[in-house]
């Protein structure tokens, strides 16, 4: 369906009043409702009435519809945001499950002021007075503030979804989800630093904590922070060449997997690392294993990306070599071992997956076992002991070295913390037996 929605995002330096420490998204649609009125009467009246509404998620929450002269003012923490838009004139949870959706990525600074603009081509920078211009004929929608997934009115109560001039059925409401403490590590610390770039290597990092439908997955975004830092610092990956996808839906999972595509088929010699933590859940029919964007449902496979889609898209680049770390478990259960799915009383095994190409992939546990956090070290068990290995080497270590270490730690803190089994293990593709043993991060 053609997308009929407008978004202006400009970076400029803050002007006004922002608050300290917070970053200012100005977000409206500046359709001119009075023009199109004088040049076609009532008619253009009733095709504003029945036209799509732009339904708006910031960083997967949902934020409410924008539709002809409204506007939003919404303050952000500093880092990545993403803007996810479903066009559509059904309500919101039937357009989020059946119409395709716009995502627009930005990183965000404090103290600074964005707007943006947002057509089918792409976006495209504005002089600050025509945006005025614009906003002077808009209505402000709602102003407060985004923090953990949620969204605060200005007097910090929970923003709800709401209605504008067009009826629809708001999503379930988001109230603040409890979080686990932030610890930190051991391995947080005392990062080794690689004096030589790894100019051929690219990576993508996917940390999934703040989940809509399912329970967070504890310390997953801290995860993926520190296994960053280590892939820049560690292993020398220039940090253009690291996408980290915090906390990311659908289109920003999709988004991630092209931008990486697209750098194995054109860079030559390239070689890539995947990282992922969150959610991961198996088809009930097939046992086919898919990641949970954070914005997807555990009782719907089709808002879920396929992990067989991710190997063969990535196997049929050009890549010298393709290494996954997947700190997920693929049964339907969390990493507390309770269900995703209230329905299904058991975790399913999932279908093991074919991989191609020269690819390896590090799995947090296997079988129906469930992937476990290191609640003392605020790591996922696996990731914790990832990490401690890069410290430990310096990034110098064998595949066959590493993936042991993993799986002897793992197991044994598994049972000693939580008195249940985690057995991490290795997948290889036919491509990569005869030398996956000897084989490096650098």
């Amino acid at each position: 369906m053609k997308k009929n929605f407008i978004i202006i995002l400009v970076a400029l330096m803050s002007i006004g009043q922002v608050s300290a420490q917070k970053a200012t998204i100005h977000l409206f649609y500046p359709y001119n409702a009075k023009a199109m009125t004088a040049m076609f009467g009532v008619f253009a009246m009733a095709a504003q009435k029945n036209a799509p509404r732009n339904y708006v998620e910031v960083n997967g929450a949902y934020m409410g519809s924008i539709g002809s002269q409204e506007y939003y003012k919404i303050e952000v923490e500093p880092g990545n945001v993403v803007l996810t838009i479903y066009t559509s004139q059904l309500a919101y949870d039937d357009a989020k499950k059946n119409q395709p959706s716009s995502t627009f990525s930005l990183k965000v600074n404090a103290d600074t002021e964005y707007y943006v603009e947002y057509k089918n081509n792409g976006c495209k920078m504005s002089k600050k007075d025509v945006y005025n211009k614009a906003l002077a004929a808009s209505t402000i929608l709602y102003q407060g503030t985004y923090k953990d997934g949620v969204l605060f009115n200005a007097d910090g109560t929970v923003n709800q979804a709401f209605s504008t001039s067009v009826a629809y059925t708001p999503a379930p409401s988001q109230e603040p989800t409890k979080k686990a403490k932030q610890i930190q590590s051991d391995v947080d610390f005392n990062i080794p630093e690689s004096k030589k770039a790894a100019e051929n290597t690219f990576a993508l990092i996917i940390a999934n904590e703040d989940y809509q439908f399912v329970d967070p997955v504890n310390f997953a975004s801290h995860d993926g922070e520190v296994f960053k830092e280590y892939c820049i610092k560690t292993l020398g990956i220039p940090e253009k060449q690291v996408r980290y996808c915090s906390n990311a839906t659908y289109g920003v999972i999709s988004g991630g997997v092209d931008w990486l595509s697209y750098a194995l088929n054109n860079f030559q010699g390239s070689r890539a690392i995947v990282y992922y933590c969150g959610h991961g859940i198996p088809d009930e029919k097939t046992g086919e294993a898919y990641i949970i964007p954070v914005d997807g449902k555990g009782t719907n496979t089709a808002t879920c990306y396929s992990l067989n889609q991710l190997y063969k898209t990535l196997s049929n680049t050009k890549a010298a070599n393709v290494t996954y770390f997947m700190d997920a478990c693929f049964t339907g259960a969390n990493k507390e071992g309770s269900m995703l799915v209230a329905a299904r009383g058991v975790a399913r095994e999932p279908k093991k997956e074919s991989i191609d190409g020269n690819t390896v992939v590090f799995s947090a546990s296997s079988g129906d076992e469930t992937a476990m956090t290191y609640e003392e070290k605020g790591h996922g068990l696996f990731t914790y002991y990832l990490l401690k290995k890069l410290q430990e080497t310096g990034g110098d270590v064998s595949y066959y070295e590493l993936a042991a270490y993993i799986n002897r730690n793992v197991k044994k803190d598994a049972f000693l913390l939580n008195e249940k089994p985690q057995t991490p293990v290795v997948a290889v593709s036919h491509d990569a037996v005869p030398t996956w043993k000897g084989m490096k991060l650098k």
